[in-house]
């Protein structure tokens, strides 16, 4: 094969040309994120880890650690060419760079050659994450790994038309447990819907995407992973599995490629690696990852965690408390202390955790690894965690070190003023989706919920029964 590239599982994708593998993507290649939670779905083989070892460029996509995973960084030569996205906060390059690495920011929509065959760009977006673009002899791959599209499927598919349909990619994530979802109910009792009752939007969601970028081939990645903690295993179930997406795939001009294959680019075949596409359930224990749940906070403790959230000015206009429970100790932070209303009428969110992580990822910055690794639990008073709470603490204050409100106004300016019109469309088409949540719940109210979401999935092109 002259020309290919390889899904090895989560985010990690290798390109290939005449053999050599050029480019590797978020290499996870050994080891748990998210404070012991998650794990690959399989071990890496010896010759899977030596190609991304060995290729001449390693691309990130964002600071989420099954993508920017510093136990397989350690493994890397220090002569290696690492690229990064032009992210807001430089953190990351900076990092890599103490690190020893030769580290290369790819510049919004600029193309970089790779090698004679191989050449890339990289949309990095408000989410703080980004886009990969690989242009590889005839074939497109659009790389979205994690991202929303953020304002630029218009450019995207402008890319798309330029290349024959059935040589063009979309390698993208098809999962529902990749965020905080272990809600519960005053006494404890978890309140999400079975997983079959979840997994279906997900898989039409990708299937929505690919079909409006115009690609002829959606390849499943970046959700191969399992929890492995002792007290998160039971999301498990919750994750999107190759069936899943075979069930309720709803493009069949769209050919969908299974997790785990090598694809020739000059045939469009593709070779199975793990035909049988079951995980490996051995890599789950009966540990926490040093967490104890009956651990408490330290004074000094509990100061920086007031200190965290108090400093985050956008917060209060969404939310006026955050409670933490660690150890059976519950402590408030008030975030507005102007407001009189009554406290069963407050804006807030109540979250359960052992104390080792807690602290680790207050300390880091990055809370949003507490919510992604599903073993805290998280109690909501008349508020949600979408579309306020976690992107202003996981997106903003935890990889953009946005803290004020003049900073976020530099930052929204900041992918404004490049793509007006991508901006004006991705933020239109949130608050659409923010109006659509609400109709549901007063359409639920109202007893009319099963009408409208029939014309509501029949507008979308989804199965309507």
């Amino acid at each position: 094969m002259r020309q290919a590239f390889e899904t090895l599982g989560n985010a990690t994708l290798v390109f290939y040309e005449d053999g050599r593998s050029v480019l590797a993507t978020d290499p996870w290649l050994k080891g748990t994120c998210y404070h012991g939670s998650w794990a690959l779905d399989r071990p890496l083989t010896e010759s899977e880890m030596q190609a991304v070892l060995s290729a001449e460029y390693i691309w990130i996509s964002h600071g989420h650690p099954d993508h920017f995973h510093p136990q397989s960084l350690k493994l890397l030569p220090r002569d290696k060419k690492l690229l990064l996205p032009d992210h807001y906060s430089h953190d990351i390059r900076d990092y890599l760079a103490q690190q020893g690495f030769a580290v290369d920011v790819m510049p919004y929509r600029e193309w970089h050659q790779l090698s004679p065959q191989l050449r890339c760009l990289c949309l990095d977006n408000e989410n703080q994450d980004s886009i990969l673009v690989a242009e590889f002899a005839d074939n497109l791959i659009v790389n979205l790994n994690d991202s929303p599209l953020c304002g630029e499927k218009r450019f995207i598919r402008g890319l798309v038309r330029a290349h024959e349909r059935r040589r063009t990619y979309m390698a993208a994530l098809c999962s529902n447990d990749a965020d905080m979802f272990n809600i519960i109910d005053p006494q404890g009792r978890q309140i999400i819907d079975p997983p079959d009752q979840r997994k279906p939007g997900m898989v039409w969601g990708r299937a929505r995407i690919a079909a409006s970028l115009g690609v002829g081939n959606y390849v499943s990645s970046a959700s191969q992973h399992i929890y492995v903690r002792s007290d998160s295993v039971w999301a498990n179930p919750y994750g999107v599995t190759w069936s899943d997406v075979v069930k309720h795939w709803t493009r069949p001009d769209i050919r969908i490629i299974e997790p785990f294959v090598i694809v020739d680019l000059a045939t469009g075949e593709y070779q199975k690696k793990h035909p049988t596409q079951t995980s490996d359930m051995s890599q789950i224990t009966n540990e926490t990852n040093g967490d104890d749940w009956n651990e408490r906070l330290s004074e000094i403790e509990w100061a920086k965690f007031f200190e965290f959230f108090n400093a985050i000015e956008l917060l209060p206009r969404f939310i006026e408390y955050v409670d933490f429970t660690v150890g059976g100790e519950c402590r408030r932070i008030n975030l507005n202390a102007n407001i009189a209303r009554a406290d069963s009428k407050l804006r807030g969110i109540s979250f359960h955790a052992p104390r080792n992580s807690l602290v680790k990822a207050i300390g880091s910055g990055y809370f949003d690894d507490m919510l992604i690794g599903n073993f805290m639990h998280t109690e909501l008073h008349h508020a949600t965690l979408y579309p306020h709470f976690s992107p202003i603490v996981a997106k903003l204050r935890g990889s953009a070190k946005i803290r004020t409100i003049a900073e976020w106004r530099r930052f929204k300016y900041r992918y404004f003023r490049r793509n007006p019109l991508g901006y004006a469309e991705w933020h239109l088409g949130e608050a659409i989706g923010q109006l659509t949540e609400f109709a549901r719940r007063w359409a639920d109210l109202l007893g009319i919920k099963t009408p409208l979401k029939r014309f509501y999935r029949k507008v979308l092109g989804d199965p309507v029964t």
